[in-house]
């Protein structure tokens, strides 16, 4: 008998180890094609499928009458994926042919595809509005353009260029920091969105909701048939109550009255004055619309189609007239004499003064050591009410504030807190906050007051310490308190006061309609895009109302009245029929060193009936009457359906 063969072991134990994967492979095979068919199918099919997102168009934006102020339009755009580019030598090689397909340099490629910043797994446009040739050229020879592809992309269209740009605003593709922010939920990389002006603050409206289109593939991944999808919603339709036609009057205004202060002699300081800018505001105080908001410089939304360029936006950045600025809402200054019916409005409340109370208004006038300039040597004689008005009598205001000065100093001194009078009427008129405006980026601007100055004084004393001032010499040594002067410079609209000049519009609204202080709004409506159905209307809302009395507001304005009839703004207005259309504003010469002076213009009319709140400022433009006066005519020209009158320069060099 044969010994048994040492193999035989290994050879049972390798049977079983066989058998047992042979068993775990059909077990393997039956859940696959039993238990897990239904899953397994389906991934099968997501390999054939390609979904693609299909970008929603956005609304359009539209003026108080229903034109057309932004639109979209279809282009052909040519598209890069940088992912499918296999190495530096393909994309060299690949970029190569798209550079000289479409006649644009290799450089600005590269720029536009750095410049970047959505998913990337979605294609970078290169180049929009691409001819047809050249599509038909890319499709035929698409294996020598591997990543490149075709792409309809809907494009936001400013047909009427740089008009009410800073109101419209400009779109671009979400950012990282937004989408961290939670402002723009359910969002994602590559999403556009709004950036500025309505196209921000209304995004939500305007957005509309993206779609999806399922595509069936081959193996190489080329496009069989489409297998449909959900469309997108378009974006709904937002109108303004902006009027285009203002808004285009308002802008040429603005451009004509720069111009015109270019010509005028700055007597101060030698040479023209420069009027590098200029703003102005036109709203309803009867509900805080606005009919048109202008800044000048403007900027080119145009030129954000796409995507800024680095050396546009560069260009934007450098400019010291800063265009990207909407200085009727970002920008506070000093008002000037714009300011005086507000410091009259606080004597009359607090019966400091009647409209008869007259005062003797000489050159100048002395507070203490310090003596205040009239802004003219001879004075004014002796002038009440409507005559300080009506002449910008400096000294009237120095003498106002000086009372309330003294008021308060006699309050501390018995250990009282300061009331602060011509600070608490201001902020009942909404200035020193800021406006609860339907346009991002507005400026809370400055109602100095006690609590204010300290504060200001603390954060920045290590840097007027070094000065020489002796003034500030003795506040370092002696600690900080309240200079009786700061009232005086409140009074007259100077000093450390600044307002925004859609801040001064709303608190001239609020004088014309007898003290109602309206949330100033762009908006007017959101409207369906298909039907024009109304879908929502913006309502005016109140946003506080000053208790002043009637007649305290009726003495102001019958003193406003006089300014354009016989007062620093006649020459502006001359020929201009007050009695059928009778106009209350004010001059104004805010001092601004080194800077040559600001002119404003701040107004609202009919007087019995207002309609219209008109403000208009021009920087470095010299005096109010000379060159912010004739803006305001000439919108007034317009909105009260006069022939238009060439914008020449007043002769009144007022306060």
């Amino acid at each position: 008998m044969r010994p048994p063969s040492p193999l035989r072991p290994r050879i049972t134990v390798l049977s079983v180890v066989v058998s047992v994967l042979l068993l775990a492979l059909l077990s393997r095979l039956w859940f696959l094609q039993v238990l897990a068919a239904e899953r397994y199918t389906d991934l099968a099919v997501a390999n054939q499928v390609r979904q693609v997102v299909v970008e929603a168009p956005r609304g359009r934006i539209l003026d108080r009458r229903g034109r057309v102020l932004v639109r979209n339009r279809a282009a052909w755009a040519i598209t890069v994926k940088p992912t499918e580019l296999r190495d530096a030598a393909q994309r060299a090689l690949v970029l190569g042919r798209v550079s000289s397909l479409l006649g644009i340099s290799r450089a600005e490629i590269d720029e536009r595809l750095r410049d970047y910043n959505g998913s990337p797994l979605r294609g970078v446009p290169v180049a929009e509005d691409v001819p047809v040739e050249k599509l038909f050229y890319l499709a035929e020879h698409a294996d020598d353009f591997p990543g490149v592809a075709p792409e309809v992309v809907a494009l936001r269209q400013y047909p009427l260029g740089k008009l009410a740009a800073h109101v419209l605003g400009y779109v671009g593709e979400i950012s990282g920091e937004e989408l961290s922010s939670g402002a723009f939920k359910g969002l994602r990389q590559g999403d556009t969105v709004g950036k500025a002006g309505v196209e921000l603050t209304y995004d939500r409206s305007l957005r509309g909701q993206d779609g999806v289109e399922d595509f069936e593939v081959n193996a190489s991944g080329r496009v069989v048939r489409s297998l449909g999808g959900r469309p997108p919603v378009p974006g709904k339709d937002l109108q303004l109550s902006i009027d285009l036609d203002i808004q285009k009057q308002a802008e040429q205004s603005l451009a004509d009255g720069m111009k015109l202060a270019r010509g005028l002699a700055d007597s101060k300081r030698g040479g023209r004055y420069p009027a590098p800018a200029a703003t102005a505001v036109v709203l309803d105080p009867n509900d805080g619309s606005l009919l048109a908001l202008a800044s000048l410089p403007a900027y080119d939304p145009r030129k954000f189609v796409g995507g800024i360029s680095r050396k546009d936006f560069a260009a934007y950045s450098r400019d010291p007239a800063i265009p990207l600025l909407n200085r009727a809402i970002q920008s506070a200054y000093p008002p000037g004499s714009t300011w005086k019916p507000v410091t009259a409005l606080a004597a009359l409340q607090r019966n400091l003064i009647t409209p008869s109370t007259a005062f003797h208004c000489p050159g100048s006038y002395q507070f203490g050591n310090s003596v205040k300039h009239d802004w003219t040597p001879k004075g004014h004689g002796t002038v009440d009410l409507t005559r300080s008005l009506e002449q910008s009598c400096d000294v009237y205001y120095y003498t106002l504030g000086a009372k309330f000065a003294r008021s308060e100093a006699t309050q501390e001194a018995r250990g009282d807190k300061a009331s602060e009078d011509m600070q608490a009427t201001a902020r009942s008129l909404g200035f020193g906050k800021r406006p609860e405006l339907d346009l991002p980026f507005s400026t809370l601007g400055t109602v100095p007051t006690r609590e204010w100055r300290k504060r200001y004084w603390e954060q920045n004393k290590d840097v007027y310490c070094k000065g020489t001032s002796r003034l500030y010499k003795e506040l370092c040594r002696d600690g900080w308190h309240w200079q009786g002067g700061e009232d005086l410079n409140v009074a007259i609209g100077q000093g450390a006061l600044l307002v925004s000049p859609l801040q001064l519009a709303v608190g001239y609204g609020a004088i014309a309609n007898g003290g109602t202080v309206y949330r100033p709004h762009v908006g007017r409506a959101v409207t369906d895009p298909g039907t024009g159905k109304l879908l929502h209307a913006i309502q005016p809302k109140v946003a506080q109302v000053a208790r002043i009395p009637a007649g305290d507001f009726s003495a102001v304005a019958r003193g406003l009245a006089t300014v354009p009839s016989s007062g620093t703004a006649a020459s502006a207005f001359s020929g201009f029929p007050l009695n059928r259309f009778a106009v209350a504003g004010k001059t104004g010469t805010a001092d601004l060193p080194p800077k040559a002076p600001f002119a404003w213009f701040a107004s609202f009319a009919p007087v019995e009936k207002p309609r219209y709140v008109v403000v208009a400022m021009v920087e470095q433009g010299g005096h109010g009457g000379e060159s912010a006066a004739p803006v305001a005519r000439a919108l007034y020209d317009k909105l009260f359906g006069l022939p238009i009158q060439p914008i020449v320069a007043g002769n009144d060099r007022s306060g």
